[in-house]
């Protein structure tokens, strides 16, 4: 049967909170289908079903996690009494300039490389959390869902507060589930990044990168730039570049613009500003102005 495309405003009408969040009880089999245009994170919370993705049969049970990405069908089949908790949100939800999820390695293979790699190819990584894991998720699932469904001011904000939350605890509860599974190649890619993200002062090369992943360096710059749409040089530039329009939006430490240059790993001043123009197209003296006119 071929699989149907689902949408998220199938569920909600929120232009300008494109998120929904709902618990759903089955007690027969779901009918195939992916989603075209959203993520979906979905908790068993209790009852077992045979869930089949890309064609591939695993069987679920209380406190199993998935992140399906776009284009994954999937479907359930042998259902007995599943209970599930559905959060469905756009791949922009996870980008926030400010958290530092990257520093997990389990944030990038639960959430960015195992969704892509997926629609392709087997699925391979999900969650089992344990029980105090499944506890602290429930929590944080019922609080967000009471916030998505009440009228309060700063809903929104509080939803979203949640979920980072929630994506944070998963991120830290993979990893160490995944301290076993050195052998997958995405969990030695995903912990490749998150040395990046830790260390992005440093300068790493792809043979280093390479080595740290275990994968030649053909196959880690393949993989790296279809999952993160750019190669690793150019991420570890975003990286710096992002911790100097920090340094720079604090007026108070007092570091000039070389300071900044030099925390944030650019050896060169004339080549950090180089850059930054033509990242934000302005140069970081002005940008400092213009923060500072905003925030006063």
């Amino acid at each position: 049967m071929k699989p149907e495309p689902m949408y998220l405003h199938y569920f909600t009408s929120e232009r300008i909170f494109p998120f929904f969040i709902q618990y759903g009880h089955h007690d027969r089999d779901h009918k195939w289908h992916y989603h075209a245009d959203f993520y979906e994170l979905m908790i068993v919370m209790d009852g077992t079903a045979k869930q089949q993705i890309n064609h591939q049969n695993y069987y679920i049970k209380r406190g199993d996690v998935f992140v399906f990405g776009e284009g994954v069908s999937h479907n359930f089949e042998d259902v007995r009494d599943l209970h599930i908790c559905n959060i469905m949100f756009q791949p922009s939800a996870l980008t926030d300039r400010y958290h530092d999820l990257g520093q997990i390695s389990g944030y990038h293979d639960l959430f960015i490389i195992e969704p892509y790699l997926s629609q392709n190819d087997k699925f391979q990584h999900y969650l089992k959390l344990r029980f105090r894991q499944f506890d602290e998720v429930s929590s944080l699932i019922r609080k967000m869902y009471e916030e998505y469904n009440s009228d309060r001011p700063g809903r929104r904000t509080m939803v979203m507060a949640y979920f980072q939350m929630l994506i944070t605890y998963l991120s830290r509860c993979y990893g160490e589930q995944s301290q076993d599974q050195e052998d997958k190649t995405s969990m030695r890619i995903a912990r490749s990044v998150s040395c990046l993200e830790q260390n992005f002062r440093d300068d790493f090369s792809i043979k280093e990168l390479a080595e740290m992943s275990y994968v030649s360096e053909r196959h880690f710059l393949r993989q790296f730039s279809e999952v993160y749409h750019t190669t690793p040089h150019q991420y570890l530039i975003k990286l710096r570049l992002q911790h100097a329009c920090d340094l720079l939006e604090n007026e108070k430490n007092g570091l000039s613009i070389a300071d900044i240059a030099y925390e944030s790993g650019f050896q060169s001043n004339s080549y950090f500003s180089r850059i930054f123009g033509q990242t934000y197209g302005m140069s970081p003296s002005e940008y400092r102005r213009a923060r500072s006119e905003w925030q006063h």
